[in-house]
């Protein structure tokens, strides 16, 4: 499937752990709501079965949707959220069918929002496309049979007022939800391709360090092989002259695995105080993905500097580059294009800020290891 397809629970499977917990405090909360509007609105219902059916169809799309929300039963798969919306359109339906007065307050219409709060929990868990469709399934469901309904009931402004304001939660919510899950989902598809890019050349690094320990000596080297076939002996001088070839390529080996992490993704360090090592992975990946979003839109001769704040002992941390876009509209393309690794740049550090100047670009941020 491809990312586009995907829902943030696919994307992040980690962050959907935590969405889970919220799933359970908000459905609790919400099927609490519905009980006591139901037991607050009998002395309004005329037809207490649809009441009664109401009632269990919600519960029932609660609990399906905390059963297929939770992580070990994860993706949560278009079928499943398709049932759990067709029990919550149906009870919704079924409350609204039941009321004999529906001009005794909002708190006793719970079906609209029971109905919205259920599409804010599950919105991480589906596209974007699909929360579209169960909106607009809603919308055209609820609001059609609060606009029959006003036909009978004598409403102060109108019939379409009366269906509108029933379903304007709903439409409110699912369109504000959608539009995070659209700006996550984002954010998450150009992190990740990322960190795709930096993980799927495995045999790369090792043949540039083999590249780049013997090319300075490959002419020296080629010479001497060349003159051991010719004469077909070794001697003492050529044994001394091996031992000197040996040592500066084990030299070179030695150098080479001294590098950090920074240094071997082609960027200058200054660490004068050695604080490195205090960077974690999440941090670490990071900081590589926004180096090679610079890298990738025009920014050169990167270098990381680091220092330790006097004051509050964070790893205070600089990222600069020359910018040679050299068009006018270099900064703003610039911006667009980093928004992605700045977004994620913004979880894992502290006070972050993106400064452009006279070519100049520079990352500043904290980490608070």
């Amino acid at each position: 499937m491809s990312n586009k397809g995907r829902s943030l629970q696919q994307i992040d499977p980690l962050t959907a752990a935590t969405s889970w917990e919220a799933a359970i405090f908000i459905i609790l909360l919400t099927w609490v709501y519905v009980v006591l509007a139901t037991v607050s609105s009998l002395v309004h219902v005329s037809h207490v079965a649809l009441m009664a059916i109401a009632v269990t169809f919600m519960t029932l799309s609660f609990g399906l949707h905390l059963w297929f929300a939770a992580p070990r039963h994860a993706p949560y798969g278009k079928r499943s959220y398709a049932l759990v919306v067709f029990f919550a359109i149906s009870a919704a339906c079924f409350q609204v069918g039941s009321m004999d007065n529906h001009v005794t307050g909002y708190f006793f219409e719970w079906g609209p929002i029971a109905l919205a709060l259920l599409f804010a929990s599950a919105s991480g868990y589906r596209p974007l496309s699909d929360q579209y469709f169960a909106g607009l399934a809603a919308v055209l469901s609820v609001g059609g049979l609060l606009a029959l309904t006003s036909l009978r009931l004598d409403i102060p402004f109108g019939p379409a007022y009366f269906a509108v304001s029933g379903i304007t939660l709903i439409a409110i919510v699912v369109l504000g939800q959608a539009s995070y899950t659209q700006k996550a989902t984002s954010v998450l598809r150009a992190w990740n391709a990322t960190v795709s890019e930096l993980t799927q050349q495995p045999s790369q690094p090792r043949n540039s360090v083999t590249a780049e320990v013997t090319k300075p000596f490959l002419d020296e080297v080629k010479h001497f092989y060349v003159e051991l076939l010719e004469t077909g002996r070794v001697n003492a001088v050529d044994v001394e002259k091996a031992r000197q070839l040996s040592g500066e390529i084990r030299s070179e080996l030695l150098t080479l695995s001294t590098r950090t992490w920074v240094e071997r993704i082609g960027c200058e360090l200054h660490d004068p105080e050695n604080l490195l090592g205090r960077f974690d992975l999440a941090s670490q990946s990071s900081i590589s993905a926004l180096i090679t979003g610079l890298r990738d839109n025009g920014v050169r001769s990167i270098s990381v500097s680091l220092r330790s704040d006097p004051v509050t002992g964070r790893l205070s941390c600089v990222v600069l580059g020359k910018d040679d876009g050299g068009r006018s509209d270099s900064s703003y393309r610039l911006r667009t294009k980093l928004a992605p690794y700045l977004r994620v740049m913004y979880v894992v550090f502290q006070d972050v800020r993106m400064i452009e100047q006279d070519g100049e670009v520079k990352v500043l941020f904290y980490y608070a290891s």
